[in-house]
């Protein structure tokens, strides 16, 4: 059984994997899980969305990831956006946040369609995976993506960090919409 386990989740393009690996670099004996790579690998989706996005089975996601998670010795670090849905027990989870002019960029940049990269951009606005991750895991802590991110998330997983505030990004919602209606809701 892992030592302890820790969550990344976050909006796709927030940071989450960059700090999930910069966190797994630094904390001696442990497992670093991308959940979009467990979920490609062993063939854990149902179906494809139109976009071409695999549509995870959940359920047996998570049967794998606490499978993986119950034979590793070590700290036990997951990576991905689809973590905020379900309860990996005993987990911390760290919801990572970023811009929402940040996130457009880089999903534009990944090849996302602008429908998509809006409803990311809306999903963060509202603080989906925050609001998941607290109604499915007893410690949450959300931290903004940049420079610095990493040692904090080291201090949550030492705790040594207070739990910040939730990070309100409505404003940043209105100030896209503002420049560019495509992403108007």
């Amino acid at each position: 059984m892992a030592s302890r386990i820790i969550v990344i989740t976050g909006t796709p393009g927030s940071g989450k994997t960059t700090i999930a690996k910069a966190v797994s670099r630094e904390i001696k004996n442990s497992l670093l899980i991308s959940v979009n790579d467990i979920v490609k690998d062993k063939k854990l989706f149902t179906s494809y969305a139109k976009d071409g996005a695999r549509i995870a089975d959940m359920g047996r996601l998570k049967r794998e990831l606490e499978r993986m998670a119950g034979s590793w010795k070590g700290t036990v670090i997951m990576d991905g956006h689809l973590l905020c849905d379900m309860r990996i027990a005993g987990a911390t989870a760290i919801v990572i946040r970023e811009h929402l002019d940040v996130i457009k960029k880089r999903l534009l940049k990944r090849g996302y369609s602008t429908g998509k990269a809006r409803d990311n951009i809306v999903s963060e606005a509202i603080d989906y995976c925050g609001e998941r991750a607290r109604a499915n895991y007893k410690r949450v802590h959300e931290i903004m993506s940049g420079k610095g991110s990493a040692v904090l998330a080291l201090k949550i997983i030492g705790g040594r960090a207070k739990r910040p505030k939730t990070i309100n990004m409505m404003p940043d919602l209105q100030e896209i919409i503002r420049k560019d209606k495509r992403f108007a809701i």
